[in-house]
């Protein structure tokens, strides 16, 4: 599932594919990603407008026009977003669902196998962010500014990283992750983290994301002293310090090394 490092790199790669050009036309293949919106309106919504730029919010991703209406996408399960040239060997994917033709020949493509994604329009970004419950975005927030949130949190501190009305952006991978380079029990209260444990959280909160985007999320590309590549219950823990356990928290099973991570926070 496409988590906040995901959408940066898609952020990344729609500001790079749309600059500088117009939207010729759009053309929507499968119905069933479009939210709120037909594919006659978004072609009309969309057709002659230049994106002025992006805007993200944990797992959501806008195109914004100077105006409106933006673009709205979220990736669901299985959602991508791919970049063709005019030129030859430039077939579409499998899975295109909606087609976005730029001009000078290009075209970006929403591309999503399980078509959980959605795609539609939206007048007012922060309209729709309020309406989504997103919380502030996980990379957005100062170290006090984290902390104000997790003092305030009735929830362990792995539940607390994945609601996204409490911190937008965060999955299951990378919030494993993230509390595996910090050092962090997952299972210890939000609001009894430490000072040093919000310091360390939101340290390596945004050297995860960042190294995990310089990868282009390819975790064979990451660093082999990572978690991602031992999420296996009795795999040997990357520092060396005994097993992975493997635990459940709201039906989604997580993984973290009780001789790293345990009693601490």
């Amino acid at each position: 599932m496409p988590e906040l490092p995901d959408v940066e790199i898609y952020r990344r790669r729609f500001e790079r594919s749309t600059r500088g050009r117009r939207v010729e036309g759009v053309e929507a293949r499968d119905s069933q990603v479009l939210v709120g919106v037909g594919g006659r309106r978004l072609d009309r919504d969309l057709r002659g407008v230049r994106f002025t730029g992006t805007q993200r919010r944990g797992k959501t991703l806008y195109g914004v026009t100077t105006d409106g209406p933006h673009l709205r996408l979220h990736f669901g399960m299985t959602g991508d977003l791919v970049v063709l040239d005019k030129g030859p060997c430039q077939g579409e994917p499998r899975h295109t669902r909606v087609v976005f033709g730029l001009s000078g020949g290009r075209r970006l493509l929403f591309v999503d196998q399980r078509r959980l994604g959605e795609v539609g329009v939206v007048q007012d970004v922060d309209a729709d962010i309020a309406d989504h419950d997103l919380g502030p975005d996980a990379l957005d927030l100062a170290p006090p500014e984290l902390a104000s949130l997790l003092r305030k949190s009735q929830a362990g501190l792995k539940a607390f990283l994945v609601d996204q009305s409490q911190l937008a952006g965060l999955g299951n991978i990378y919030t494993d992750e993230i509390l595996f380079q910090a050092r962090l029990d997952p299972r210890t209260a939000a609001a009894d983290v430490g000072d040093s444990g919000v310091r360390r959280l939101h340290r390596q909160l945004h050297r995860v994301v960042d190294r995990a985007v310089a990868a282009e999320a390819d975790p064979q590309a990451m660093p082999r002293g990572w978690l991602i590549h031992r999420r296996d219950d009795g795999a040997a823990c990357p520092r060396g310090n005994g097993s992975i356990r493997s635990f459940s928290v709201g039906g989604r099973r997580g993984y973290w090394c009780p001789g790293c991570q345990a009693g601490r926070h």
